[in-house]
């Protein structure tokens, strides 16, 4: 399908002087902290289009989802469902605003809301969120700013390092992100990651498997494993940390039902949230990864997504998702070195 541009505006800022071409559309931790390649200011803003709607231009290929207003408004959504499972807190790492984080990094920020409002909640602290996308609005708290290509972070740079929902952003998770982020804390400083992989579960028998919303996740699963992203990151983050030399890690599991089948209250609304997002998105889900992947059509990929999204009210399936939130301190005395990227026994416990 031909590709067309479309540009979009933010205040993001980036480097602006030439850029040398894109390699292998690789999108790493390391790319956007250590990469001294640059990118013209307003080449980042012009939107590739394809399926009818747009996706990132910087590294163009390396993200398989759209950054369009139908998508930044359902991360919105996303963001807030987020909000009201955590009750309303940012983050579990133990900041507090007497005790908070000097400065953080948000990485793959998206509309970048988790940032702008760690700025208003620790007003002295410096915020930064980086995105392929410059999506973010123009008008943010003065201690915060956004980056489509940031250069060169010195090691022990940050206090707290935060993720949310990068389902697949990465060729290797523990490698790209986890490892860099240990590198890049200042020792005492925290990673938080806050993900929700994509496979379904229940735990009453009552999902089949002939269940659509199931047959289409693996197809998902099977998809991205060709496009090389990982789109499973949850269950593994507490070993990852440890591997790689945190310390102090734990491990939250929240439930969120897939629509409105649950007794409670506040599950049942939860779960009414939950599937009208995931409606939202099902099919910039799907189209870039089944297309590119599968070899699907844009109409086949339209005419399958049917019985997907009628699954989705079938209160009678009692399923749901898992968000993990995982936290863990780099120690006190750890090495800064780069093969300290690599984990090891750092001698704390």
């Amino acid at each position: 399908m031909a590709e067309s541009t479309k540009s979009g505006t933010s205040g993001v800022s980036s480097s602006s002087t030439a850029s040398k071409p894109v390699d292998d559309n690789r999108f790493t931790f390391e790319s956007v902290l250590d990469d001294s390649s640059h990118i013209e200011a307003d080449s980042i803003a012009d939107f590739r289009e394809e399926f009818g709607r747009t996706y990132h231009s910087y590294r163009a290929g390396s993200y398989y989802f759209p950054n369009d207003p139908t998508e930044a408004e359902r991360m919105d959504e996303q963001y807030e469902i987020i909000k009201v499972i955590m009750d309303g807190r940012l983050h579990l790492a133990p900041f507090t605003r007497e005790k908070y984080p000097r400065k953080v990094l948000d990485i793959a920020t998206g509309t970048g809301l988790w940032a702008i409002e760690m700025g208003d909640e620790y007003p002295d602290a410096e915020i930064v969120g980086t995105d392929l996308s410059p999506i973010q609005p123009p008008f943010v708290p003065p201690n915060v700013r956004f980056f489509v290509e940031d250069s060169d972070y010195p090691p022990s740079e940050f206090d707290l390092i935060h993720t949310r929902v990068t389902i697949g952003c990465w060729a290797d998770m523990k490698k790209e992100i986890i490892a860099r982020a240990f590198h890049h804390l200042k020792p005492g400083g925290w990673l938080e990651c806050q993900e929700v992989p994509g496979m379904p579960h229940c735990d009453d028998g009552t999902m089949p498997s002939d269940y659509d919303w199931l047959k289409w996740t693996l197809e998902l699963y099977n998809s991205s494993r060709l496009a090389n992203r990982q789109v499973d990151v949850g269950e593994q983050l507490k070993d990852w940390m440890r591997e790689v030399g945190f310390v102090d890690v734990h491990e939250a599991v929240f439930k969120i039902p897939l629509n409105g089948w649950p007794k409670d209250t506040r599950l049942k609304h939860v779960g009414m949230l939950w599937q009208r997002n995931l409606l939202d998105g099902l099919q910039g889900f799907s189209l870039g990864f089944f297309s590119k992947h599968l070899g699907k059509t844009q109409e086949e990929i339209e005419v399958s997504l049917v019985d997907v999204r009628r699954s989705l009210f079938n209160r009678k399936i009692h399923a749901y998702h898992k968000l993990y939130v995982v936290y863990g301190r780099k120690p006190e005395g750890a090495a800064t070195a780069p093969e300290a990227e690599a984990g090891g026994d750092t001698g704390e416990k």
